[in-house]
């Protein structure tokens, strides 16, 4: 830094800084009526205050919100799943009730999203999860700002979301009734056998009970991957917005999904026992025939077996919600019993998240470690 004398007697002190574009060097200045050491210091400041302001405007962009969510979605759709960006859309709906579209960037802040997370689901009627979802997706798409130099921050990393209270009460006392006991299973199986235009989903329920696999997991099984009594995971079945017969197989949920899960001798009867009736309706049998098909000769779709396991809920008058991931969580629930290890239970089921399984693990342990107390306070 230097100073000049101006003509009106006054003092002008001057700083270089770098053009970080042109690398060209520019200079900022101030004017103060003094040239003590206390003009010095003051100068010095306002000068760094100014050239970091300036250093900063070349990271600053006047885009909209519009603009930006237009630009990375057409990036996202590259980089995730089917599934996943056709999601966005329905999340970015609720989120433009509150950050419009000509809303500049750089302008949202957490007060914005704090009050979109209030009317979303503090004082709204979307849940936890959902919400959740919607700010992570919010979330990602101003990293991509960050990344394209648009912004400096990301607010949404400062929003945090608290359950309400009724609802982690909820949460709390809803843990039994994400799984079925043995005899719930039984009780469920023998009502879907017992109908012979319900024996393909009778079939299913129960391989996934003995398996653990998602649905989409197990309508993308294909004839190649079943071998010596194991299946080969390694894709799940994507029919969203389409019809079933167009349907394709894509990539598993997680690089933890793609597995081999050894099967006990009861499931490994289930799936030849389909395989054998495909053959007997005439369907192809080759390698890249899908498994668990329909009479149409498609894959069974997820809200057509979820429909049938609601009849059989009103049925039997059951209090717990019936659908195809209730036995996934049933898998977790009966391998917990049995004693297998937290681990081991995780690499079966294909999950990088261990928060539901942990979940029905303690929970289940929990449970069996106040029967031993029980039985042994009856001695």
């Amino acid at each position: 830094m230097w100073v000049e004398q101006t003509k009106d007697g006054q003092f002008k002190f001057i700083e270089r800084y770098v053009d970080p574009y042109t690398e060209k060097t520019r200079k900022k200045s101030t004017t103060l009526t003094s040239n003590s050491p206390q003009a010095w210091k003051k100068a010095q400041k306002i000068l760094d205050k100014k050239i970091k302001e300036a250093l900063e405007n070349y990271n600053k962009s006047d885009i909209t919100f519009g603009e930006l969510y237009k630009e990375w979605y057409e990036y996202y759709k590259q980089h995730v799943k089917r599934t996943s960006y056709l999601k966005v859309p329905m999340m970015m709906k609720h989120v433009s009730k509150h950050i419009s579209d000509d809303t500049i960037v750089r302008n949202i802040d957490e007060t914005l999203i704090n009050k979109m997370i209030e009317d979303m689901y503090t004082f709204g009627d979307l849940s936890l999860n959902y919400t959740k979802q919607t700010k992570t997706t919010l979330s990602v798409m101003l990293n991509y700002a960050i990344d394209r130099k648009y912004i400096q921050r990301n607010p949404a990393l400062a929003v945090k979301i608290h359950p309400k209270k009724v609802e982690e009460e909820k949460r709390r006392l809803s843990m039994n009734k994400k799984y079925l006991e043995k005899e719930e299973i039984d009780q469920i199986l023998k009502q879907l056998y017992s109908n012979p235009r319900r024996k393909l989903h009778g079939i299913i329920a129960e391989f996934l009970y003995l398996t653990g696999l998602r649905y989409g997991e197990l309508l993308a099984l294909q004839m190649k991957d079943y071998e010596d009594g194991k299946i080969s995971i390694n894709g799940t079945l994507d029919y969203t917005s389409v019809k079933m017969d167009n349907a394709i197989k894509t990539t598993p949920k997680n690089t933890y999904s793609q597995r081999e899960v050894q099967l006990p001798n009861r499931a490994k009867e289930l799936i030849e026992s389909v395989i054998a009736d495909n053959i007997l309706a005439g369907r192809p049998t080759d390698p890249d025939q899908y498994i668990f098909i329909s009479t149409s000769g498609t894959p069974l779709a997820l809200h057509s077996f979820n429909a049938i396991l609601h009849k059989v809920e009103e049925e039997l008058e059951l209090e717990k919600s019936l659908s195809s991931h209730i036995f996934r969580h049933s898998h977790v629930s009966l391998l917990s019993e049995l004693g297998v290890p937290l681990k081991a239970i995780m690499e079966r089921v294909g999950h990088s998240d261990a928060n539901t399984t942990l979940s029905i693990y303690n929970h289940v342990t929990k449970r069996a470690k106040q029967q031993v107390i029980d039985k042994l306070n009856s001695l």
